[in-house]
């Protein structure tokens, strides 16, 4: 054993010995060879041999990794940012266990639009390639990249088959009859027009929704000139989609330009880096990436990690990266950075003002993330069970709670009413078993009233709908372990009221309010008391809050087409035509208040004087 630690410290100290006075990389390697550490230095002499001069002011990581490693290894770079990109690489090749680094970084997902192909689609890939393809990513979770790819499908509709185009087909596919792609095997879209589609998709993927929403007004303008206001139609569906997604966070930022907001997360073992993307002046969204290897190193330290592990493979590189903490090695990240995006990159820590707010609230969101994480994961069993078993427990339910459905409602001002149920089984989300309700015995504003009308909607279908053998049946006669409402005591007694109707029933009714995230429950006075970030609590904001989104979805559908349509109506010189022509050319409120009433006249071909009441109308129904 002391022959051993002997060797291996003459080694060491041969290696420091030949540690040349010039930029580069080194690597520490293990008692078996294998790579523990890289790092990268200006002067490897000076840096290597900080680790050996002394203990005092080595972190408790360094001084681990002095004691293990057996040999040291030197590549010389032409240059400090060369040795930069080559430590990023290394990292990336050989994991190294004392690095901090991206987990599972060499299989996160891309999206490849083949550009060079004749009828371009868009595909999943996990390895880009130089093959003139245009790529996105990279995505932090295959569900993430999922969602993308559908919305893309849904809102532009490319071509889903692969291979060759088949240009002889006589029929259509079953993906062009279901509004998934348009037809270019029969030739229902010229190779121009499908361009063009391609060419957003693109635009919308770089986050410039703005010239998506630009050229998409364009071409339904000149759709309804022809008055082909089926294409028109299509094109007011493609805006109402790509507005959908703008405004999921409208008004959270004043930021201007294209940036990305960095923010960290970390405990004894773990670390999350949050990065909240800005695409001309509007936020593009966020992701939120695990870093491995980060026990015992500074944030500031996960930061660079993290920014060289992720934007040696990210396809866009904005022109600022702020930053919650500076790092290391500032301006030759910057610009090595500058290098990939082909102009100037800034990496600024913000002090004061709306940059440093927005940073805050990043740091908020990923901190309380990695809590949830701890928690979920503290109980030694998975985190699903755990928190179907902590509610059992909690609540003195007879069973788990392995299906729960949670119900909200959504009105305003008693208008366009509506309820929502949502179903989890076993702690995920089964969408295909959501319903929803349009109030019809409720007038004027009751919530309560509208939740016990949904409840004995849904108690009246559960005690019928097992005698029939509907395809529709299976969702509502699936007996549920618990019942969630939205809200807190009031809401429970009225859930509570409707349940009394069935004799026969007798399914647990909790409520949640969210002001405090209090636990309301059959025959207790005080609320339940749930741990922050219990895996039991979360399960239950996850059914309250999708119920609350379901809701809210279908009520904004219902009063937006009532009130298009009711204000069409008291237009005079509006009758039934022109009133489709509008309701096809806009299709929105908001699309209707945006346009002039030149405007509105010329696409709807309606006299001026129309369209200026219309506007007037408008104005005055305050919507």
């Amino acid at each position: 054993m002391l022959e051993s630690e002997s060797m291996k410290s003459d080694i060491i100290r041969s290696r420091l010995a030949l540690a040349p006075k010039s930029p580069g990389v080194y690597l520490f390697r293990g008692q078996s060879g294998e790579v523990i550490y890289v790092g990268k230095a200006s002067d490897l002499r000076n840096r290597v041999r900080s680790y050996f001069g002394g203990k005092s002011g080595l972190s408790t990581k360094v001084l681990r990794l002095v004691e293990v490693a057996a040999d040291i290894e030197y590549i010389l770079a032409g240059s400090e940012q060369e040795a930069l990109v080559l430590e990023a690489d290394l990292i990336k090749r050989y994991r190294p266990q004392y690095n901090a680094r991206l987990k599972d970084d060499k299989s996160f997902p891309f999206l490849e639009v083949d550009t060079d192909s004749e009828w371009p689609t868009v595909s999943v890939t996990r390895r880009r390639q130089d093959d003139g393809s245009v790529y996105f990513g990279p995505f932090a979770s295959a569900r993430s990249m999922r969602q993308t790819l559908r919305l893309i499908r849904k809102t532009f509709r490319l071509r889903v088959c692969t291979g060759p185009m088949p240009m002889n087909r006589e029929r259509a596919c079953l993906n062009m009859h279901i509004g998934l792609c348009p037809g270019p095997c029969v030739g229902a879209i010229s190779r121009e027009e499908y361009r063009r589609t391609v060419d957003g998709v693109i635009l919308f993927l770089q986050g410039r929704h703005r010239d998506v929403l630009n050229s998409l007004m364009q071409e339904m303008k000149q759709a309804a000139a022809r008055l082909d206001f089926e294409q028109a139609a299509l094109l007011r569906d493609k805006m109402k989609a790509v507005e959908l997604v703008t405004s999921r966070y409208g008004g959270v930022t004043a930021l201007r330009g294209d940036q990305d907001i960095l923010a960290v997360a970390q405990d004894e073992e773990d670390a999350l880096v949050d990065i909240f993307s800005v695409r001309d002046g509007r936020a593009l969204g966020r992701q939120t990436f695990p870093v491995e290897g980060s026990a015992g190193l500074l944030p500031s330290e996960v930061l660079r990690a993290f920014v060289l592990a992720y934007y040696s493979t990210a396809t866009n590189v904005p022109p600022v990266l702020m930053l919650q903490h500076p790092v290391a090695d500032a301006r030759l990240i910057a610009g090595w950075l500058s290098e990939r995006r082909g102009g100037p990159v800034r990496m600024v820590v913000p002090r004061r003002g709306v940059r440093k707010q927005l940073l805050d609230n990043a740091a908020d969101g990923v901190a309380r993330q990695l809590a949830g994480l701890r928690a979920l994961g503290a109980q030694g069993a998975p985190p699903r069970e755990a928190g179907l078993r902590e509610l059992k427990d909690v609540l003195g339910l007879p069973t788990l709670p392995h299906r729960i459905e949670g119900f909200d409602i959504s009105t305003i001002q008693g208008a366009a009413s509506v309820g929502s149920m949502v179903v989890f089984v076993d702690g995920v989300a089964t969408p295909s078993d959501y319903r929803r309700f349009k109030i019809r015995e409720v007038a004027g504003q009751d919530d309560y009233a509208m939740l016990a009308e949904v409840l004995r909607r849904r108690f009246a279908r559960l005690c019928t709908t097992g005698k029939s053998d509907s395809r529709r049946s299976s969702a509502w006669s699936s007996q549920p372990s618990l019942m969630l409402v939205d809200g807190g005591r009031g809401q429970l007694g009225a859930a509570l009221t409707a349940r009394a109707a069935f004799q026969d029933c007798h399914i647990p009714i909790i409520s949640l309010a969210k002001e405090h995230e209090q636990v309301y429950v059959e025959g207790r006075a005080a609320p339940v008391d749930l741990e922050e970030y219990s895996p039991g609590l979360m399960i239950l904001e996850a059914v309250r809050d999708e119920a609350h989104r379901f809701a809210v979805g279908y009520h904004r559908n219902l009063r937006g087409a009532s009130v298009i349509k009711s204000v069409l109506d008291d237009v005079p010189g509006i009758g039934p035509r022109r009133k489709r022509a509008v309701l096809l050319a806009y299709g929105s409120v908001e699309a209707l208040r945006l346009a002039t009433a030149e405007d509105i006249a010329r696409t709807c071909r309606i006299p001026v004087a129309t369209a200026v009441l219309l506007q007037d109308r408008l104005k005055a129904s305050g919507v």
